[in-house]
């Protein structure tokens, strides 16, 4: 067997098992914090857990690593609220939590237009976020298929399509008992009282559980009622800035680019790890060290890279220490964060950190 079919079938081992790959907007994993915050969880502690770095969510444009959106839901599914921020989340949830996606929705037709936009930009979202839509006659089926470790958690799984709902029913001005849905069905073990009753008020639909998907099937007739306030000229603006932004990223995507990303959460970890980065992106240790030579870098590279990215934009907060930040670079000595500092711009932390306040 060659090396290439041998990575292949490594590539699609590794991607039946894997979490998730590819990377999530910023704003959305932003925004699951505030909303934690906002609900009573402590989202400090969760944000500690999922090692998402501050940073990485300063620009609401950016982009997080999938394996952190995901980290992040694992650690609210270990609260003991977790099902009640779920449903909370899903009955609050606002149009402009999706972003630009969102705002194209909100311009559609009717109902059914809204989703075929959610369809055709959930690559803005995130890697893998969208449902896909099938058409059954006289009912709309959007579906996914989870890997188990998305599919177990309950208080994701659950907010999604409930969330779905609260949106379509906000945009189409329709009451919270219209009978949108006609079936629901999750991956996951039923349900314990209260929290079914509350999935089954929300829905207004038969809940099914143990299901081979994650489906929200809805009445065509409703998705065809018109939207608040349709605007076409409005809307096709916005979808053309959508479809830009969708091919853009699509262009952009490099391999090198989302090792970057998820370098940034995990070089505080200690040496990143590169068959855990190979993971994360659902490739085998040999394939990203080619696709990496391809784009004329390595991995030790790009580790070097974000380093020295991260510790010029910590130095220019003064309430860091130095050791601190040898610490938050994944140094376990002052002394080789002083050394590599040194190696990236011929001078000493400290020496940096002073050239920049001079004016």
């Amino acid at each position: 067997m060659t090396d290439d079919a041998t990575n292949s079938t490594e590539d699609a081992n590794v991607d039946a098992a894997r979490p998730a790959g590819g990377s999530v907007l910023a704003a959305m994993v932003r925004g699951n914090l505030e909303a934690a915050a906002a609900f009573g969880l402590d989202a400090q502690a969760l944000s500690r857990a999922a090692r998402l770095a501050p940073e990485s969510l300063a620009d609401p444009d950016g982009r997080v690593a999938s394996e952190r959106h995901i980290a992040l839901w694992e650690a609210i599914e270990a609260d003991p609220h977790a099902l009640a921020f779920a449903l909370w989340l899903a009955r609050g949830i606002q149009i402009g939590a999706l972003g630009v996606v969102g705002y194209v929705m909100q311009h559609a037709a009717d109902g059914r237009a809204a989703l075929d936009c959610l369809e055709r930009h959930a690559r803005l979202l995130g890697d893998g976020v969208g449902p896909v839509l099938t058409d059954q006659g006289d009912r709309l089926s959007l579906h996914r298929t989870e890997p188990p470790r998305i599919a177990r958690l309950t208080a994701f799984s659950i907010a999604a399509p409930l969330g779905t709902i609260t949106l379509l029913r906000e945009l189409m001005r329709l009451p919270a008992e219209a009978p949108l849905a006609v079936e629901l069905a999750f991956q996951h073990p039923p349900l314990a009282e209260p929290i079914l009753a509350e999935v089954e008020a929300i829905a207004c639909c038969p809940v099914l559980f143990n299901a081979s998907e994650t489906r929200l099937v809805l009445s065509k007739a409703l998705l065809e009622r018109p939207l608040q306030a349709p605007n076409p000229s409005l809307f096709e603006y916005l979808d053309r800035h959508a479809r830009a932004l969708t091919d853009k990223l699509t262009s952009a995507t490099k391999i090198s680019d989302r090792v970057r990303e998820l370098l940034v959460a995990r070089v505080r970890e200690g040496e990143p790890d590169q068959r855990a980065i190979a993971k994360a992106l659902a490739l085998s240790d040999r394939t990203l060290q080619r696709r990496l030579q391809e784009e004329t870098t390595s991995f030790a590279e790009l580790v070097d890279e974000v380093r020295a990215d991260l510790a010029k934009m910590y130095l220019g907060n003064p309430a860091l220490a130095v050791f601190e930040i040898a610490f938050l670079l994944g140094y376990s000595e002052p002394s080789a964060f002083n050394r590599a500092f040194k190696r990236w711009t011929g001078m000493s932390p400290s020496a940096h950190r002073e050239k920049s306040r001079t004016p």
